[in-house]
């Protein structure tokens, strides 16, 4: 009966650790969550951000507790994902500048190209003959220009993919807010700085863009264009270059 006696009260302590352990985290996760709503309400009505990477976490961790909070207060998802991208966008714009353009990389979704769109897909994306179609030949020049890796994507793992496969060490991700939002998690969680640029309409066709938006967040850098950059060729086929110019 000793020996019962002894296990039975070494599991009664360590229910009794666990259980205070369990409780500490919960309340732990509350405050968390309570500040993160906190912070996000001051963003909302004063437009200023304050430890921005404090709330890209909790965002992170505790997205639907957060969410819920504002929900009660009449808040849309919508609007607190707008603020996540900002806030994850302002805080990792520093190493994003300070990566040369010829080692980042740009993906935008294929929902972007003219319903008359004449490319076809290859192992490297959806390969732009440049027919002027769409505005997607203009930007993908502008940033080869620079030194991007450009990049039309037929599917979320194809990005996967190409990250293996190039190793940029800084990426634009072009999407709808869903994508963006989870891109940039993932980005975050893979240590690779990246800035989000949501779309103005979104669907599976016709969507839109602010380009303008787009080109803004291509040339920040705190690096001098090297004029020795070569001109990537990737997501064009090189085979079918025209001359047209892009809507």
């Amino acid at each position: 009966m000793g020996v019962v006696e002894t296990v039975v009260e070494l599991l009664y302590y360590l229910a009794l650790i666990l259980g205070s352990v369990m409780i500490l985290a919960i309340i732990v996760s509350v405050v968390i969550t309570v500040i993160v709503a906190l912070l996000l309400a001051y963003s909302f009505k004063t437009g200023n951000v304050l430890f921005p990477n404090l709330m890209i976490s909790g965002l992170m961790f505790f997205d639907s507790p957060v969410k819920t909070i504002f929900r009660t207060f009449g808040v849309g998802e919508g609007k607190i994902d707008r603020i996540g991208i900002n806030l994850k966008n302002r805080a990792i714009c520093p190493a994003f500048r300070k990566t040369p353009f010829n080692r980042r990389a740009i993906f935008v979704p294929q929902c972007l190209r003219s319903v008359r769109c004449p490319a076809a897909l290859s192992p490297e994306g959806i390969m732009c003959k440049d027919c002027g179609a769409c505005n997607i030949s203009e930007a993908r020049k502008k940033a080869q220009t620079l030194g991007y890796k450009f990049f039309i994507v037929p599917g979320s793992s194809f990005i996967v993919r190409m990250i293996r496969q190039y190793q940029p060490e800084a990426i634009i991700g072009v999407g709808c807010l869903c994508e963006v939002r989870e891109g940039l998690d993932m980005m975050h969680r893979s240590k690779i700085p990246a800035m989000g640029v949501i779309m103005d309409r979104a669907g599976c066709v016709s969507t839109t863009l602010n380009w303008d938006k787009l080109y803004d967040v291509m040339s920040l850098s705190e690096v001098p264009l090297d004029g020795g950059n070569k001109q990537e060729t990737t997501g064009t086929d090189t085979s079918a270059e025209k001359s047209t110019t892009p809507q």
